[in-house]
């Protein structure tokens, strides 16, 4: 089959090669039907333009740059790389390649400006990483940027993309008090001081609207430089009584250590003690109770990033802090009470 080009697409769409250009180019001059027709015929026919002409038309590498953050522990790659699929699927729509870039928790400026500089780019899309002394000089140098998932403030002076943490916490609560929990614990990350913000304020807030104390013996920072630190946080949850009928986790993956540390003393889940998580990472799947927790379309914020960086880089408005919503993804760990009963 030879391969397709513009008149292909523009004589598919019913419209001019130069419309189908705009398209392509994320140019104004089209109507919005005609885009969205377009880009429904590009993506039915896996439509790829000619990147080298591109190039030297429009003095562009049609190349997006991605920075992630490395991490010791693999598991905490898990939501990153879904975005990073979700990253591929929507550039190659868009008719960009991606490169990436793993760098470590405490990567220098210099080091990391000389990656994004070294490799030729558009734009870059930060995973879980925001080195403020680098966001000022993208800035300086008015190269589109935006972070994604970082845990940087939501005042608007930064590009981000980032999940509603705040809204998550507390629909976990509510959901939480609806399974008839009054007495519910919560295992905080320190990992990101805007994470803990956040998880804490909906955590917090739930609580007080459902008339529930938010007992400190209950509400147990994860310390990330211990070995073991979620069933380290767990141990000090149930050293002394009573103990929570449900604990709400900042992550699937403390939820995880937590049954197995809970489990591992005689202890059944759900019925002694339900658990919830965050963030539906795969591993929530195959644990043992599977794990209730708070969704998210992670390929879907993949590619909510492009287009938005595709806006950016074009010069098209774009909304700069946007909150996504999670969903609740129910499974086997957590319980019905009745009267403090299961």
């Amino acid at each position: 089959m030879e391969k397709l080009t513009i008149r292909d697409i523009a004589r598919m769409a019913g419209v001019s090669t130069t419309a189908v250009s705009f398209v392509l180019n994320g140019r104004s001059g089209v109507s919005d039907a005609t885009r969205q027709k377009v880009q429904e015929i590009i993506r039915q026919t896996g439509f790829t333009p000619n990147i080298h002409t591109r190039r030297l038309n429009l003095k562009r590498s049609f190349t997006v740059h991605v920075v992630m953050r490395q991490y010791d522990f693999s598991l905490f790659n898990l939501f990153a790389m879904d975005v990073l699929t979700g990253i591929f699927k929507e550039s190659k729509l868009l008719g960009y390649s991606v490169i990436f870039t793993a760098v470590e928790k405490d990567t220098e400026c210099s080091e990391l400006m000389d990656a994004i500089h070294s490799k030729d780019s558009d734009g870059v899309i930060f995973i879980q990483v925001c080195n403020q002394k680098v966001i000022r000089l993208l800035q300086e140098e008015q190269f589109p940027y935006l972070c994604v998932d970082s845990h940087v403030p939501q005042d608007g002076t930064i590009p981000l993309l980032e999940v509603n943490y705040y809204d998550a916490a507390r629909r976990a609560i509510c959901y939480l008090v609806e399974k008839g929990h009054r007495d519910i614990g919560f295992l905080i990350s320190d990992r990101h001081q805007e994470f803990h913000k956040h998880t804490l304020a909906g955590f917090t807030d739930a609580m007080v609207n459902a008339g529930l104390p938010c007992r400190p013996e209950w509400m147990q920072r994860v310390i990330h430089n211990i070995p073991q630190p979620a069933t380290n946080a767990m141990e000090k949850m149930l050293a002394c009584r009573p103990w929570p009928t449900a604990v709400f986790c900042a992550s699937d993956t403390y939820a995880a250590n937590a049954i197995r540390y809970v489990t591992g003393r005689g202890l059944r889940v759900p019925e002694d003690i339900s658990f919830m998580g965050l963030d539906d990472l795969v591993i929530s799947e195959y644990t043992r109770p599977a794990i209730t927790t708070m969704g998210l379309d992670k390929i879907h914020m993949g590619r909510q990033a492009m287009h938005t960086l595709f806006q950016m880089m074009n010069g098209q408005e774009f909304q700069r802090v946007q909150l996504l919503p999670t969903t609740l993804v129910e499974r086997d760990s957590v319980c019905t009470l009745s009267e403090g009963k299961p």
